[in-house]
């Protein structure tokens, strides 16, 4: 029997708990559902930073604290979200052990497909919009820059959520 079976303890038939499955994943996702509350929420206080915010020629936009919370939110959410997708989700589990159904079925194709492109999106369009902030010559190139990198990114995020009452929907707040 593997280790990573459920175990048989004494010889008795009491099912011993195997920690990665039976806490790992809960948390995991737990973490990942709030994570994405402090990533929308810092995306929208980043975008409008940016769009307020025209700065001087000369020197740094202002509030780059702002996109900088923002890229870490999203980071740290993306990490979580790996390790749910190669390690700990049964879904994607499911959808890379047999691809051809995971693609036929609207659920198994939101997770294993949707909701990752889109979230990488996402990841994308705030690093460009950093790069912007930092790279761009004039203000007016950094703060449309920036604007357009977020707003991208906040559009990605929210196509991407699986919001409740839809098919695939989860809670607004995991405990």
């Amino acid at each position: 029997m593997r280790c990573d079976d459920a175990r048989v303890g004494g010889g008795l038939g009491v099912r011993t708990p195997d920690f990665r499955k039976d806490h790992v994943y809960p948390t995991v996702l737990t973490i990942h559902s709030w994570l994405r509350w402090a990533a929308l929420l810092l995306g929208i206080a980043a975008t409008l930073n940016a769009f307020w915010h025209r700065g001087d020629i000369a020197g740094r936009p202002r509030g780059l604290r702002w996109d900088w919370s923002f890229m870490l939110a999203l980071d740290l959410q993306v990490l979580f979200g790996l390790l749910l997708y190669f390690g700990y989700s049964p879904f994607t589990r499911e959808a890379m052990n047999n691809v051809g159904m995971a693609l036929r079925d609207p659920n198994l194709r939101f997770w294993a497909i949707t909701h990752g492109a889109t979230m990488l999106v996402a990841l994308v369009a705030v690093r460009a919009g950093r790069v912007f902030a930092m790279g761009e010559k004039t203000s007016a190139a950094r703060r449309n820059g920036r604007c357009l990198c977020f707003a991208i990114a906040l559009v990605a995020i929210v196509a991407g959520v699986p919001w409740p009452g839809l098919t695939n929907g989860r809670p607004l707040f995991r405990f």
